[in-house]
């Protein structure tokens, strides 16, 4: 589930349909992961925590994949492989 932060309490339908695809993308590989989407003016910034650092990997190429399909360019931090986490914003 993702939990959000920062948004109104109605959403486009192009929005919902992006994070009921991003929930399914990330659950697919790890359930029990954590995922904080965060909403700000120019952009959208998401955490993901994978439940065991292992699930990094395919986590991300999972991500990515989902971007590439949907056609969507992402800004990744280059923190990942210290942390463990996914972190990745979608500019407006």
């Amino acid at each position: 589930m993702i939990e959000r932060v920062g948004f109104n309490s109605i959403l486009e339908d192009n929005e919902e349909h992006y994070y009921q695809l991003l929930d399914s993308a990330i659950t697919s590989v790890d359930e029990y992961s954590s995922t904080v989407v965060t909403k700000t003016p120019s952009s959208i910034k998401v955490r993901v925590v994978p439940s065991k650092p292992k699930n990094t990997e395919l986590l991300l190429k999972q991500i990515l994949e989902l971007h590439n399909l949907l056609q969507l360019k992402l800004s990744l931090s280059k923190s990942m492989k210290s942390s463990a986490n996914i972190n990745f914003s979608l500019e407006f």
